[in-house]
């Protein structure tokens, strides 16, 4: 087995952070600016709301081929791939004259984000599950929500006001580059497993990889990832929008405010990850979260309904406060349950779930209902109700997983 050193973990755990922090600009960088871009191009609420969906689309598609060809291949590859996706869509993006070309920007740059979600979390994964160390491995990669966040909704935002658009897309895309180089030269794989591990894996080997991922914690682990990513996705795209649009907030502001959603869950989901680690048992932390997430979603819905924005906004940290307390523990238990060669296959179809429902149904359905009501109200209603049953009422079938003796590190 290849030696390496005690911190190499810790290492492809920061490089993976840095390749997920970059993603949220292909992502959702461009939100901020999506008025500007509707006004110009003479979008409606639908084909705006179209153009965050399509980017989760494709995403989601991709995601669980990616998980199971990373798994064979290499995560490292799966990375690579998926940044020099993400490149070009950007540039398309920039430089696209009408909306098919808008549109054809962001499925490219669903591609790119659809590898650069599975492929980092996987490789934090295949470093720190051979210790038993998944949830705060796993707390600590869901942090990038939140800073991935603020950097993508708040400073990449003062680019684009300072430089347009079209310009500021384009600075994105050259971070992105050098993201690529340094990925290139210094992220690796995990060395093979050793022989014990290899049996243990080869014990399991029996049961269809379909069985697996359609096995009860997966299930639960997806359908808290569609409510979480549907949140998230309506809170990236519209947020910044309906601060700017009905609140008269500057673009600057409603960016951060929107990203404090997602900021204010950095704290929980490395605790609560270490948390669940020392108590080997995750499913009631999980259902703790999924009621916060329902009670500040209900809140954050009637300070729409009645134009209390400022109320609003402080919501948004108070849903993001569960969303992050639940989102690392629900893919460690889904990861737990299956065997470690399947952790990339569990990682693409949760993600890819997620994506697919939440990331693309939310926002479209979201510009459906402004178009069709004049406002945002009955789509928050709904996501109340969705919210109960993906993240409160799906968990109770969650089942805690024994948890095995840490393995030996790889170097003493």
């Amino acid at each position: 087995m290849t030696k390496t050193s005690p911190t190499t973990k810790w290492v492809m755990l920061s490089l993976s952070y840095l390749v997920l922090i970059a993603c949220f600009i292909p992502y959702i960088g461009w939100t901020p600016s999506l008025l500007e871009i509707s006004e110009e191009l003479s979008l409606s609420a639908s084909q705006a709301g179209l153009l965050a969906s399509i980017t989760a689309l494709v995403g989601g598609i991709i995601l669980p081929f990616a998980g199971v060809i990373g798994d064979r291949i290499g995560i490292k590859k799966i990375i690579l791939v998926g940044l020099v996706a993400a490149i070009v869509g950007q540039f398309v993006f920039a430089l696209a004259p009408d909306y098919g070309m808008l549109m054809l920007g962001r499925a490219i740059s669903g591609l790119g984000v659809g590898l650069l979600f599975v492929g980092p979390y996987t490789m934090a994964i295949n470093w720190f599950e051979r210790e038993r160390k998944s949830g705060i491995a796993l707390g600590v990669m869901f942090t990038t929500d939140g800073i991935g966040s603020v950097f993508a909704l708040y400073l990449f935002a003062i680019v684009l006001v300072a430089f347009g658009w079209r310009t500021g897309s384009t600075i994105g895309g050259v971070f992105l580059i050098i993201v690529l180089v340094i990925a290139a030269l210094f992220l690796k794989d995990v060395p093979p497993a050793p022989a014990e591990e290899a049996a243990q894996e080869a014990d399991a080997s029996g049961r269809s990889a379909v069985s697996w991922l359609f096995s009860r914690n997966v299930l639960v682990a997806a359908a808290f990832f569609i409510g979480e990513w549907g949140i998230f996705a309506v809170v990236a795209v519209w947020m910044p929008t309906i601060l700017i649009e009905d609140a008269g907030w500057s673009t600057t502001a409603a960016g951060f405010f929107a990203s404090c959603y997602v900021l204010a869950g950095v704290a929980t989901s490395i605790i609560f990850g270490l948390i669940s680690d020392r108590l080997g048992k995750r499913k009631n932390l999980i259902l703790l979260a999924g009621l916060a997430m329902t009670l500040f979603m209900g809140a954050l819905t009637v300070s729409i309904a009645s134009g209390n924005y400022v109320f609003a906004a402080i919501c948004l940290p108070l849903v993001g406060l569960g969303v992050y307390t639940g989102m690392p523990l629900a893919l460690a238990l889904a990861t737990e349950s299956v065997p470690a060669r399947m952790a990339g296959a569990v990682n693409g179809f949760v993600l890819g779930i997620g994506f697919i429902v939440g990331g693309f149904v939310y926002p479209y359905v979201m510009g459906l209902v402004k178009d069709s009501t004049g406002d945002y109200v009955l789509g928050f209603v709904g996501m109340v109700v969705a919210t109960a049953l993906l993240n409160l009422c799906f968990p109770f079938f969650a089942k805690d997983v024994r948890r095995a003796q840490p393995a030996e590190p790889l170097v003493r």
